[in-house]
C-alpha cells in the first residue's frame, strides 16, 4: 500500500498482499487470511467485508486464488504436504462466499455476475454499487470473469484436498461445472455470442 491511502481496509488488497508475504512470514499470511474468512468478519450468508467504508460492498473473489498461492508458497519452504488444515479450513468458508457470489450477484441465473466494486482498480466513471439512473442492470464481463477464475481457484484447491481425502473429488467436479457453466454464458449470453 502506499502512503497516501494505507492505512485503510479492502478485502482484496489484503489478500494480495498475502502472498508475497507469504515469502517472508508464511505464518502470518496464513492467519490473515484465516482471520478474513472468521465467523466475525464473514456475514452469515457467505459474504466478505470489501472495504472500511462499506463492508457490504463487493470486492472481486480472490481469496481462494491466495488461499491456493500462500499454501503453495509455505509448502515449499516446509518441504513437505502443506499445511492441509489451513486450506481445508479457508477452503470451507470460501464455500459459503461462493454460495453468496451465485445467489446474490447473478440475479438472472444466467451466469452473469453484476454489480459491486468489481473493476481492476477503484476508479470508475460513475459508483457501480448504486443504482444505475435508467433503473437498469449493469452487466459485467469482469465480474463474471472473476468467478470463472474463483471457479478454477476453487476447483484447484478441492483437487488438492482430493489427494488427501477424497471425499473432496465430488466438490472439484462441481466447480468444473461452474467454471464451463460461466465460459458459456460469456461466449453465448442471449444466444448471439
Amino acid at each position: 500500500p502506499d502512503k497516501w491511502e494505507y492505512p485503510w481496509f479492502a478485502a482484496w488488497d489484503l489478500a494480495f498482499h498475502t502472498v508475497p508475504l507469504a515469502r517472508l512470514d508464511p505464518a502470518f499470511a496464513k492467519k490473515q487470511l484465516d482471520l478474513l474468512t472468521r465467523e466475525w468478519y464473514l456475514h452469515p450468508n457467505g459474504q466478505l467485508p470489501a472495504y472500511e467504508w462499506a463492508f457490504g460492498d463487493v470486492n472481486p473473489p480472490v481469496h481462494a486464488w491466495a488461499a491456493l498461492k500462500v499454501f503453495q508458497i509455505d509448502r515449499e519452504q516446509r518441504g513437505d504436504k502443506g499445511d492441509l488444515a489451513f486450506l481445508e479450513r479457508v477452503f470451507h468458508k470460501l464455500l459459503l462466499n461462493f454460495t453468496w457470489w451465485v445467489n446474490r450477484k447473478d440475479p438472472d441465473g444466467r451466469n452473469i455476475f453484476q454489480g459491486g466494486f468489481l473493476g481492476l482498480d477503484n476508479i470508475g466513471l460513475f459508483d457501480r454499487s448504486a443504482p444505475l439512473p435508467t433503473e437498469g442492470h449493469l452487466h459485467q464481463s469482469d465480474g463474471t470473469s472473476w468467478m470463472a477464475m474463483y471457479s478454477l481457484n476453487l476447483l484447484e484447491i478441492a483437487l488438492e484436498l482430493a489427494h488427501h481425502n477424497p471425499v473432496y473429488q465430488d466438490i472439484a467436479s462441481k466447480f468444473f461445472e461452474h467454471f464451463l457453466s460461466i465460459a458459456k454464458a460469456m461466449t453465448d449470453m442471449g444466444g448471439d455470442g
